[in-house]
């Protein structure tokens, strides 16, 4: 018994995990003006930022999702820290706030 314990002391089987610290996710309607606007403007300013991670979900695909962060109009932007939300933009809002949005997660 003592010879099975001792292989799992001295070796790792798998690469730690990293995970990314700031995420910004759109969730967005592809049938809204509004959604495929800010869905291009958010493309442009990953373009801008490549250090921040960007996620689009189309609530159409995937109903789901959205209810994880109780979104409940496209488009919605979050930002996530730690899988944690820091931050929204709601369809209302402007590109100034997006890329404050951008500028805040490369802190």
């Amino acid at each position: 018994m003592r010879q099975f314990w001792k292989g799992f002391n001295k070796s790792k089987s798998s690469p730690p995990v990293r995970h990314k610290k700031h995420v910004i996710i759109l969730y967005f309607d592809p049938e809204v003006q509004k959604s495929l606007d800010a869905k291009g403007n958010l493309r442009k300013l990953s373009l801008k930022y490549p250090s921040v991670a960007v996620k689009i979900v189309n609530i159409k695909k995937d109903p789901l999702k959205p209810m994880r962060h109780k979104v409940l109009s496209a488009p919605t932007i979050l930002l996530l820290k730690d899988g944690r939300e820091v931050d929204r933009i709601l369809k209302e809002d402007g590109v100034g706030l997006l890329e404050q949005l951008f500028r805040k997660a490369q802190t």
